[in-house]
């Protein structure tokens, strides 16, 4: 029985994991505010791998309210299990290499990244009723208390 049970749940995970990414896939742009800058946010999601990973191209130009422009470029790269999320790394323009790790849910996927050498933080990708993708930046302080750091929304776009 738990062994069934077990497997149940496992196959309710990689079936979440898999609707929420294949949910995620296209391109999406869209406005908020990070850092307490204006963002315009252009990002995209993509199988890769012949289905075994997914890539992420994300890129926010950045406004602060002296007009000074921040732009902001990264990659990520996952690769997925079938029942155990998907890890891999994000690289930024920053020359920043952070390792990520998700964590699929229904309506959201949530991607824990960095490390003990790096900063640490999330972003939750969550798709709402109207269809819209909200995303929010946390970090994790030093004494392990989390703070978000940027809000936007995106819609489905068509990306030069």
């Amino acid at each position: 029985m738990r062994t069934l049970i077990a497997l149940s749940l496992a196959l309710a995970c990689g079936h979440a994991q898999a609707d929420i990414w294949e949910s995620l896939t296209g391109r999406w742009a869209g406005k908020g505010e990070v850092s307490g800058m204006a963002a315009n946010v252009e990002l995209e999601f993509r199988s890769a791998l012949g289905g075994g990973g997914r890539h992420l191209t994300f890129y926010n130009r950045m406004q602060a309210a002296d007009g000074k422009v921040w732009p902001f470029r990264a990659e990520a790269f996952y690769l997925c299990g079938k029942d155990s999320g998907c890890s891999g790394h994000w690289y930024d323009s920053r020359g920043m290499t952070l390792p990520v790790k998700t964590a699929s849910h229904d309506d959201r996927l949530v991607v824990e990244w960095g490390d003990d050498a790096t900063e640490r933080g999330r972003t939750t990708y969550r798709i709402g009723s109207d269809g819209e993708l909200d995303i929010t930046d946390e970090v994790r302080g030093k004494d392990g208390a989390w703070s978000v750091f940027g809000n936007t929304r995106a819609k489905r776009a068509t990306l030069p």
